[in-house]
C-alpha cells in the first residue's frame, strides 16, 4: 500500500476532538459545519489542557468545605488556615503534552503559572514540589524528557528563590507517549492579606497597564 491509498483519518480526529464533540460544535454552530480555523480553535479550548474535560467531573466529587478552607475552588489557589492568623495557599498544575513537546520550557512554565497563582492570593511562594511520570527509561527520548523537565521545574524556581523540596518519579511504559508532569506550589501568608480573584461592589479602581 502506497502512502496516497492510506486511509485519511479525518481532520477533527486528528485534532483530538470527538466525533459527539464535532456534532455538538455544528450545533453551536447553526448547523453548518466548522471551517478549519474554528475546528482548530475549538479543538484547543476543548482540550484538557484548557477546559479539564476529563478532570473536572472527578475534582467535583473532592470535599471543598471545612472549617479550615479559606479560600476553594474558583479561586486562582486553594487557601487553607493554619493558625494564628496565617494560611498556606497551594496550587497544583500539569504541563503534560507542553512538556512532551518542549521539556524545558514546558516545565518552567508550569511552574511559573502555579507561582504566579500563589502571588496573586497574597502569599509568597516557599517551595515547589513534582509528580512526574515518564515512559521507559532505557529509551533515547525519555532520557531527553527527564532531563529537560528536572532542569526546567528546578531551573524556574532557582531563578525566583523557591526551592523544589520534594517529589516523586516513575517509569511505565504507559506514559511512552505523553508525560505526565504535575508541579506543586505552596506558599505562606497572612489572613488578612487574602487577595480574592473577583473585587465586586461600587467605587473600586481600574488599573490599565500597556497599550
Amino acid at each position: 500500500m502506497t502512502v496516497a491509498e492510506l486511509p485519511v483519518e479525518p481532520l477533527h480526529r486528528r485534532l483530538g476532538v470527538t466525533d459527539e464533540e464535532l456534532d455538538e460544535i455544528r450545533d453551536r454552530l447553526g448547523g453548518r459545519d466548522p471551517n478549519d480555523l474554528e475546528l482548530a480553535m475549538f479543538s484547543v479550548m476543548w482540550s484538557e489542557h484548557c477546559s479539564y474535560k476529563s478532570s473536572k467531573p472527578l475534582l467535583a466529587t473532592l470535599p471543598t468545605a471545612g472549617a479550615g478552607v479559606v479560600a476553594g475552588p474558583g479561586e486562582n489557589a486553594g487557601v487553607i488556615s493554619i493558625g494564628d492568623g496565617l494560611a498556606v495557599a497551594f496550587k497544583i498544575e500539569s504541563h503534560n503534552h507542553p512538556s512532551a513537546i518542549e521539556p524545558y520550557q514546558g516545565a518552567a512554565t508550569g511552574v511559573g503559572g502555579i507561582l504566579r497563582d500563589i502571588f496573586t492570593m497574597g502569599a509568597r511562594p516557599i517551595a515547589i514540589l513534582d509528580a512526574l511520570r515518564f515512559g521507559d527509561p532505557g529509551e533515547p527520548r525519555t532520557r531527553h524528557l527527564v532531563d529537560g523537565v528536572v532542569r526546567g521545574v528546578g531551573g524556574y524556581g532557582n531563578c525566583v528563590g523557591v526551592p523544589t523540596v520534594g517529589g516523586e518519579l516513575v517509569f511505565d511504559p504507559t506514559y511512552a507517549g505523553n508525560p505526565l508532569v504535575n508541579v506543586m506550589a505552596i506558599g505562606l501568608m497572612e489572613e488578612r492579606l487574602l487577595t480574592l480573584a473577583a473585587a465586586p461592589g461600587p467605587g473600586n479602581l481600574v488599573v490599565l497597564f500597556g497599550s
